[in-house]
């Protein structure tokens, strides 16, 4: 008689005390609100493209139902995320969940590298091309005596 593997239920202990389904619906609509606003799309324009009503997509936004996992597949598909994200998958505590936070960090740090990389102007910035200059030439070396070396190995 073979023996039964041992399943880690922590991860899915954690995830289950931390929010009903109800409370589930609310955050998984607060996330397909979000990025489908970040996405300049409508409601009507989701639905349309995904292939349902836009009533029946609304009432995954407002929580009120949950979405299939093929909707959940194309708006993943359609917004160019993970399923996970839409889900919250990762979400597993009721502190303070704001995904435009989220955005403005992302977009802070975006800003940031653009600032090193380019000067006021808006042009690359002397340094930073240097530095990418310097890099190019090391993957060019690098390629010569790789070549080099694949020659010698089939002499």
């Amino acid at each position: 008689m073979e023996e039964k593997k041992k399943v880690d239920l922590t991860l899915l202990n954690q995830y289950g005390m931390a929010f009903d389904i109800s409370e589930r619906k609310q955050l998984i609509g607060q996330m397909l609100q979000a990025i489908r606003l970040e996405k300049g799309l409508t409601q009507s324009e989701v639905s349309n493209y995904i292939g349902i009503k836009a009533g029946t997509y609304s009432t995954y936004e407002n929580g009120t139902r949950e979405a299939p996992a093929e909707v959940i597949v194309r708006l993943s598909m359609l917004y160019d995320v993970s399923t996970d994200i839409l889900l919250q998958v990762g979400r597993i505590s009721r502190g303070d969940f704001d995904i435009q936070k989220q955005f403005d960090a992302l977009s802070g740090t975006m800003d940031e590298l653009r600032s090193i990389m380019t000067d006021k102007e808006n042009e690359l910035n002397p340094q930073f091309a240097e530095m990418l200059q310097a890099m190019t030439n090391a993957f060019d070396q690098m390629g010569k005596e790789f070549n080099e070396a694949q020659k010698n190995k089939k002499k």
